[in-house]
């Protein structure tokens, strides 16, 4: 995927997150980049690390114990900060893991997630694939790029709509 289906998963997080249910700059921020954050792996690309490697692209970090290990930090985190660390934890499994399943759902190249890594390396594709898959790098700056981009923005056009319509302030209950 391009990125911006993972950002509305990202911002729709957020602001469910967010106790008066506005978007707020910061969950935003970091919600997105857990969303996006198992892409980290295409850097792998740069370093010579090969597509169907276990640290390569839609590798470990597309991983459902990967992902479990994140939700596992937020819950701590949270802990420690006084938040409600099963609530955190289960926006920050919405954000993450959801990246893993959704790129499952892409269609016209690539290899598939390695979900159940470390105990396969298997790639897994869904039955159902619906969503055109990115290119890499630079190349989504390209005209088939923006197609994808484009598809992405009308399939994920509810999520970005419920992350970004205003919402009016409720006035204060009267005592």
């Amino acid at each position: 995927m391009a990125g911006i289906g993972h950002i509305a998963v990202g911002l729709a997080c957020a602001r469910a997150y967010s106790e008066d249910r506005t978007l707020r700059l910061k969950p935003a921020l970091i919600f997105s980049a857990l969303a996006l954050w198992p892409d980290a792996d295409a850097l792998g690309f740069l370093l010579g690390v090969g597509y169907g490697e276990s640290m390569g692209h839609r590798g470990a970090t597309h991983s459902l114990a990967v992902g479990l290990f994140v939700v596992l930090g937020a819950y701590i985190f949270a802990q420690r900060r006084g938040l409600a660390p099963l609530r955190t934890a289960g926006y920050v499994a919405i954000a993450t893991l959801s990246h893993c399943l959704l790129d499952t759902v892409t269609y016209g190249g690539g290899l598939g997630c390695a979900l159940l890594w470390p105990l396969s390396d298997a790639r897994f594709w869904s039955p159902v694939r619906f969503i055109p898959i990115s290119p890499i790098g630079v190349a989504i700056l390209s005209a088939r790029g923006f197609k994808v981009m484009a598809a992405e923005v009308g399939i994920f056009l509810p999520l970005w709509l419920y992350a970004l319509w205003p919402r009016r302030r409720r006035a204060p209950a009267a005592p």
